[in-house]
């Protein structure tokens, strides 16, 4: 499923809420262990619905049964919208979990309203190898010097191809467009062909395809010092354009069609290009597509620029100070190359860890080592800033959806920067 904004159900008053909480209590007691147990036992909650969460639950089976520090996890799955409505209130309540996987969109607001723990002491841990994480991975969890989550995935958007369509439109089935002028070319070819075929798919809730190709052509959301908008700027009018003679005027594909629909069809074998997470892959290959992956477009041939996000482990502020040793030594777990290398070739998304990357397996997998490559150039997207979850949600998708519809260009661009600056303001 594209991956959804997953912080635009939490409204303000929640959060501020918990902002004017006092932080000190601990988690719920239901939970603890007693002096006399020999098993901690920690709560965990997560999104991990798909396919993704079954893998997820053999990873913590085998830890419960394996692991030598008397530490059980009881987990909770559940979709991310629910996550991000129970979550706030939970710590309200003093019943949050333990800890989180949490999205790196969503970390900053957490962080801003005082909800996280910083866990700079984990790659102080013994057993925690810090040379082997990707720097831009470690990078993420990062808000103002301190460490706020650690990495359990990372990913950006990549190209996705039908190789079966290219070859009908007489495009060659291995090689992708790499600039978004050589998209825009094969997208036109590819919907030539009829029957439906689409030949590339933009949804109108595809902010981070926006902000990928608005960063390509040199434009940016906010100002350097990210109180103001930057949006009301040649790069930006260039990439809206862009995407409304793609989809308005040439038509290639569907002008008002969200992530998850753009998905479906994707998985039906009748779209030509589409960027996606690596999310995609799991359905794409149950499907029997004939697809192949590549990293992002860029502007120009032999650039690279892409925007990195992830999921990371974080710990809420309720958890009590005798659980960070059992929470650390799933983490540390998970850190290991046989786990993720297990995560990355089940899952078909990036390696984080050098030793994972390095391994003959995961570097013979042609969608896993393909992935790997955007990691080592792709750079977190405002880090910290706890503003962008809404702007994007309420301000970037109502602009692409506007102009994928026809609107003027100049005219849409120029109220929605207005908008980011009443964000801003607001918050």
């Amino acid at each position: 499923m594209m991956k959804k904004n997953f912080m635009k159900k939490l409204g303000l008053a929640t959060m501020t809420t918990v902002a004017a909480l006092s932080l000190a209590a601990c988690g719920s007691k239901a939970n603890s262990s007693s002096a006399n147990d020999k098993t901690t036992t920690i709560t965990f909650w997560n999104g991990f619905t798909s396919t993704d969460g079954d893998v997820l639950k053999s990873i913590v089976k085998k830890y419960n049964a394996t692991n030598k520090d008397h530490v059980k996890i009881n987990m909770d799955i559940m979709t991310w919208d629910n996550y991000n409505q129970k979550l706030p209130t939970a710590i309200t309540a003093k019943k949050a979990p333990d800890f989180v996987a949490m999205n790196y969109g969503d970390m900053a607001s957490y962080v801003a309203n005082g909800t996280m723990k910083p866990m700079d002491d984990f790659y102080k841990q013994s057993g925690v190898k810090t040379s082997d994480f990707q720097t831009t991975a470690r990078k993420l969890g990062v808000i103002d010097g301190k460490t706020y989550f650690i990495p359990m995935q990372v990913q950006g958007m990549y190209l996705y191809w039908n190789k079966d369509l290219f070859k009908k439109a007489g495009l060659d089935p291995n090689t992708p467009p790499t600039t978004w002028s050589e998209l825009a070319t094969d997208a036109k070819k590819l919907a030539t062909l009829g029957n439906n075929v689409q030949g590339f798919v933009m949804p109108k809730d595809g902010g981070a395809i926006f902000e990928n190709l608005l960063q390509d052509n040199g434009g940016a959301l906010l100002n350097s010092s990210q109180k103001k908008s930057a949006l009301v700027s040649p790069a930006t009018k260039k990439s809206l354009e862009y995407l409304q003679d793609l989809i308005y005027k040439e038509k290639v594909g569907p002008k008002n069609i969200s992530g998850a629909e753009a998905d479906n069809l994707m998985l039906a074998g009748s779209v030509g290009m589409y960027i996606n997470g690596p999310w995609l892959n799991a359905g794409l290959k149950k499907n029997n597509i004939n697809y192949g992956i590549s990293t992002l477009v860029q502007a120009n041939k032999g650039e690279k620029k892409a925007i990195l996000d992830g999921v990371g482990f974080g710990i809420p502020v309720s958890t009590d100070d005798s659980k960070t040793k059992a929470i650390y030594s799933f983490l540390k777990y998970w850190n290991t190359t046989e786990i993720g290398k297990e995560w990355s070739s089940k899952n078909k998304c990036a390696p984080y860890l050098k030793s994972v990357a390095a391994d003959p397996e995961i570097k013979a997998d042609p969608l896993v080592s393909t992935m790997y490559k955007q990691i080592g150039y792709a750079k977190p997207y405002y880090q910290g800033n706890k503003n962008i979850s809404n702007i994007n949600t309420n301000v970037v998708n109502p602009l692409i959806e506007k102009v994928l519809a026809g609107s003027d260009v100049t005219s849409s661009m120029k109220a929605a920067s207005k908008q980011i600056d009443s964000a801003l303001k607001g918050q």
